[in-house]
């Protein structure tokens, strides 16, 4: 399906010497550089700025140029549960590619009585790929976390889980650059958790602006059997392999509401296969919204009517108004 022209987007513009000031840094500033491809929905216009970063020293340094600069920026991870607008991002798009991770013993110093090890992540890593960690090392309390996508800060932020697991379960402490530019730790009991949201989702909002940048994460892991933790996670991937599509998709697409289940509700609402513009509703899993073609087949605002089209035939036939778990960024 041909997409219609995205109208005209108003640049935000930097002088030169801005440019010129953090190239100098080693930091490759793209103008007007497409995001579909950085997203699991493979949809979304471009960024008026971009830059890609993989270590955490460079992404503090880009952030507060960026501040210094009066440029909004929004930090990309691994673009899952994010839809970008078809007009694009207003400001500069960090896309964060720090990915160290690794297993840390406790500091003896500091809690003398409690010996679990860490596992630290960098906030651009991959969660499946920091759980796979943890679960090769023998570590318990992350096996839930091998089937979920995106990174470990979108993980963080959101609180995301599955299988009976969360992100709060295990996560001990954050470090961030706050709106004030100063780097803080957070410890797990002052982000606020709750189910899909935190105070960082709150506070950074879902558009371009100068909101706190997460760094890193510690999550506190127990040691245990490595070939019971290898089972239990090898178990949850193949039920994400049997249960959801393969097909370019934002993931889970609505929050459940309590006491059921949102693929259920619009399972039997008749909806699994429906097609709008190019977006469908998963014959695998009604909960999932599928792209199929891929890059240039489907719009945001494909997406956008097949939520609210979803929203009123669930709510005519069950009288539950399904909310969104996606986040909606860009210029709409």
């Amino acid at each position: 399906m041909a997409l219609p022209p995205a109208p005209p987007r108003p640049k935000r513009e930097i002088n030169a010497s801005a440019l010129d000031q953090i190239e100098a840094l080693g930091i490759d500033i793209r103008q007007d550089h497409p995001l579909a491809n950085l997203t699991t929905i493979k949809i979304g216009g471009p960024a008026d700025y971009f830059a890609a970063v993989t270590d955490t020293h460079k992404l503090l340094k880009l952030a507060r140029w960026a501040r210094a600069n009066d440029l909004p920026y929004l930090i990309l991870g691994g673009g899952s549960n994010v839809l970008i607008s078809d007009r694009g991002i207003r400001g500069l798009v960090i896309h964060n590619r720090c990915h160290a991770v690794q297993v840390q013993d406790a500091p003896c110093c500091d809690y003398p009585k409690d010996t679990r090890p860490f596992l630290f992540a960098e906030s651009g890593a991959l969660m499946a790929g920091a759980a796979r960690t943890a679960v090769n090392a023998g570590l318990t309390g992350l096996e839930w976390a091998v089937s979920v996508p995106g990174s470990v800060g979108g993980a963080v932020v959101n609180n995301a889980g599955a299988h009976g697991g969360e992100v709060k379960d295990s996560l001990w402490d954050v470090l961030l650059l706050d709106g004030n530019g100063d780097i803080q730790v957070f410890r797990v009991e002052d982000l606020a958790y709750a189910y899909r949201q935190s105070s960082l989702k709150q506070e950074g909002g879902t558009d371009a602006g100068f909101g706190p940048v997460l760094l890193s994460a510690n999550f506190r892991l127990q040691t245990g059997d490595r070939d019971t933790i290898r089972a239990a996670a090898q178990s949850f991937l193949g039920h994400r392999r049997s249960t959801q599509p393969v097909e370019p998709s934002l993931g889970s697409t609505f929050v459940n509401p309590p006491g059921d289940f949102a693929g259920r509700l619009i399972e039997e609402s008749g909806l699994k296969g429906f097609r709008l513009g190019g977006i469908e509703v998963s014959r695998t899993h009604a909960n999932f919204l599928i792209n199929p073609g891929g890059v240039g087949a489907a719009a945001a605002a494909d997406v956008l009517a097949m939520i609210q089209h979803i929203q009123t035939v669930v709510a005519r036939r069950s009288g539950v108004e399904l909310q969104p778990e996606l986040q909606r960024i860009g210029e709409w």
